[in-house]
């Protein structure tokens, strides 16, 4: 059992190398994907903002609605950003499906969580349970930042996780501000809008 553990690791290890040395001269192709998505759900974080704090006349569950047309609008985005992948430069490169598969598993599961955090919240009759959403949105960037920068070998994406990491707990200790979803949406465009541009630029370079 041990013997097969310790194999297995080796193996998954083994991997993560190869994706890293078959990526070294492959270009990142996702960051078309993280630059649509920081715009779109950090400017829905702001946008989110006044209906939450009662500025609009609207009651605050009404926020809701904002999170749910983001959703529905990036579908359409993700759709024409599939479509367009396959005839990009570097594209079929091992790196970038594993890092695309990887970051799709991801963003699925941000999407159940939401769902869920939906039925919760109606269940529970309490919006407290989106309390905790923003942190682990952030802790889950952190960890696909992470993830990426080993099978990538692009270190300078260690910094980008770090500060996902500290986003999530800067977050959580800001839940008794009105300023939370300005936060939030601040830290989104930093975080995963800025690295899409960067990758999108060092891309353009490659090519």
């Amino acid at each position: 059992m041990i013997a097969r553990t310790d194999t297995s690791l080796h193996d998954d290890l083994t991997f993560l190398r190869a994706l890293a040395e078959a990526g070294r001269d492959a270009p990142l192709t996702s960051g078309p994907y993280f630059l649509s998505a920081g715009l779109l759900f950090g400017l829905a974080s702001f946008a989110a903002w006044p209906v939450a704090t009662g500025r609009t006349g609207l009651p605050p569950q009404a926020q809701l609605w904002v999170w749910l047309a983001a959703m529905v609008v990036y579908l359409p985005v993700v759709w024409f950003l599939n479509r367009a992948q396959p005839g990009r430069p570097g594209s079929v490169a091992l790196v970038n499906r594993a890092v695309g598969m990887m970051w799709s598993g991801l963003g699925t599961g941000i999407g159940v969580m939401f769902l869920a955090g939906i039925i919760l919240a109606w269940r529970c009759g309490t919006p407290i349970v989106w309390a905790m959403f923003p942190s682990l949105i952030l802790a889950i960037y952190g960890a696909g930042w992470s993830a990426t920068a080993v099978i990538s070998g692009q270190a300078w994406l260690r910094v980008v996780a770090a500060g996902a990491f500290a986003g999530a707990l800067a977050v959580a200790a800001a839940i008794d501000s009105a300023a939370i979803l300005l936060l939030y949406g601040l830290l989104i465009l930093l975080l995963v809008a800025l690295p899409g541009w960067v990758l999108l630029r060092r891309e353009g370079r490659a090519a």
